[in-house]
């Protein structure tokens, strides 16, 4: 009799482990791949204006989007503004989310969605920086227009940024 309680008590424990598994799986995947809810307007970028890119749109990110590219950018030591034209060309059918960084993962400047022919002509830092040389990069996030906003394909565009 001793063998049937320690046997079902293992499977109860397994049935329990296994639920606590299932359970934890699910909230990963809810919290990896939900998508930017589609009534805070939070996550459209009031700030962008309307912006030409003219000639910066060099790189794709896949077929559906294009993306701004940089070779350098020069700044002040202590400003925290940052002349560069970070946005989403009106080519592009998603919007683009844009965080600018610097290779050790400080993050300087982070959009919120920006529709197509928004964007900015300068960017306001977190922070500023001093005197020297740096590699950053601005990483393009895409999402689909509908009621979903789906992430979609990314890009980086690494640059050296001067801080004189």
């Amino acid at each position: 009799m001793d063998m049937k309680k320690s046997k079902k008590k293992k499977i109860i424990i397994c049935i329990g482990l296994a639920v606590v598994c299932l359970v934890a799986a699910g909230v990963l995947a809810y919290h990896f791949l939900k998508p930017v809810p589609d009534n805070d307007a939070a996550y459209i970028d009031g700030n962008a204006k309307d912006w030409d890119d003219g000639a910066a749109a060099a790189g794709t990110a896949g077929d559906t989007m294009q993306v701004p590219g940089y070779d350098s950018a020069v700044m002040n030591a202590g400003d925290t503004n940052l002349a560069i034209k970070i946005g989403n060309p009106e080519e592009n059918t998603c919007y683009l989310k844009a965080t600018l960084m610097l290779e050790d993962g400080t993050v300087l400047f982070e959009s919120g969605l920006m529709e197509p022919g928004k964007g900015y002509d300068s960017v306001p830092l977190s922070q500023s920086l001093g005197t020297g040389e740096y590699k950053a990069y601005v990483k393009y996030q895409g999402y689909s227009m509908d009621d979903a906003k789906k992430p979609l394909n990314s890009s980086e565009s690494a640059f050296t940024l001067t801080v004189q």
